[in-house]
């Protein structure tokens, strides 16, 4: 049985038609531990239209990343998962099935993958302007969840009245690729829109931290305007959940994939950023670095971390209680406060660091060193 590879150019496409996402990230050697990962993940992935090599190949480099992080994390956990209907994206199985759908915020019409290379693609940068970026990144949320729940397949058929999803909870997953500094947005953001609530912190007479709910009743972005609280739409009813990470890309396979020992031994990978910090009297998130490979053998990274469920309380089908059991799960209480249930380590927002020794020369030093540095620095004295 010949093995699949998404890097085999599909039949009839040249070098020059790949998008230069592709082409940087296929020829690049620090990226070897990821292409086996994602090559392995691929090889039980059931490509029911034939279409997700040329895609991601193509234009849809991004989305087809998300979507092949997004099946691991679900069969990690042990899903069943029917690919044998082209929609919704996947089935999941057993006592609590589960329709997926997934989709990704993409750049304005007339960019293309071709305007970005792979570094530009993978590195968090952040923006001039924080407010209006993350008014942008509501707004293109809004629209890809919105594009998602008007569509009518050729007899006329939301994804929620197919036959074969009749009486299941029907979930759309999200992540956002519309701009170089998009990853950088959290689930608070979107929680915001989605419930049309956002925290407000204030601190009372003894200094411990209280969270109150203000209710948020639109997003604007430049002269566009779209209501909050999409959950409690007409149009949202059949919505049970809105699955969203910022993590699932190239990088998160590169670490994997390097855990495993797949990467050259003249590449070394660090990680830092910002994660959730327990403390109940806590305002900011806590700094966090590390350098992959260094920690016992039962801490690794998981794909499902940095999957993020957020249940819709009026879905007509609601999700049930450990479908998605993997992932951390955010629900509203009848106080207007979120109720959030951490599986794991929850990383707010990560930049991952590829380093290459000169010569074949071992980077691991300098890869340690870095991480000091950002750990001694403005974000480790917070």
């Amino acid at each position: 049985m010949m093995t699949r590879s998404l890097f085999d150019l599909v039949r009839k496409m040249t070098p020059e038609k790949a998008s230069r996402e592709f082409r940087d990230f296929s020829g690049a050697h620090a990226y070897a531990a990821a292409r086996r990962l994602m090559d392995e993940t691929f090889a039980g992935y059931p490509d029911v239209d034939h279409s997700f090599v040329r895609e991601f190949q193509t234009a849809g480099f991004s989305a087809r990343v998300f979507e092949l992080a997004l099946y691991a994390a679900l069969r990690e956990h042990g899903k069943e998962l029917d690919r044998t209907h082209p929609a919704p994206d996947f089935l999941v199985g057993g006592d609590t099935p589960v329709a997926i759908e997934a989709t990704t915020t993409n750049p304005p019409q007339g960019e293309t993958a071709e305007d970005v290379d792979i570094a530009t693609a993978v590195r968090r940068r952040i923006p001039d302007d924080m407010e209006a970026a993350e008014a942008e990144f509501t707004m293109q949320i809004g629209k890809a969840l919105r594009r998602k729940l008007e569509h009518r397949d050729a007899k006329g058929h939301a994804y929620w009245e197919k036959p074969h999803v009749d009486g299941i909870p029907f979930v759309l997953a999200v992540q956002s690729f519309h701009s170089p500094s998009s990853l950088i947005h959290t689930v608070s953001s979107l929680a915001t829109y989605l419930y049309g609530i956002r925290d407000v912190a204030t601190r009372d007479s003894h200094g411990s931290l209280v969270l109150n709910s203000q209710v948020v009743t639109e997003h604007r972005h430049k002269e566009k305007t779209i209501p909050s609280g999409l959950f409690a739409q007409p149009e949202a009813e059949h919505l049970a959940a809105v699955i969203f990470t910022n993590s699932a890309t190239v990088s998160k396979f590169a670490r994997m994939g390097t855990e495993r020992g797949y990467g050259p031994q003249d590449v070394a990978i660090a990680r830092v950023g910002l994660m959730y910090d327990p403390d109940p009297n806590a305002s900011l998130a806590v700094p966090f670095g590390y350098v992959v490979g260094d920690y016992g053998p039962e801490e690794h990274e998981t794909f499902s971390e940095g999957f993020h469920v957020l249940h819709n309380p009026w879905a007509r089908t609601p999700v049930a209680t450990g479908a998605l059991d993997g992932f951390t799960e955010h629900r509203l209480q009848p106080n207007g406060r979120l109720l959030t249930t951490f599986r794991q380590p929850d990383y707010f927002v990560s930049r991952t660091w590829i380093l290459q020794g000169q010569g074949g020369g071992n980077p691991l030093p300098v890869a340690r060193r870095r991480v000091q540095q950002y750990l001694a620095g403005p974000a480790g004295s917070r």
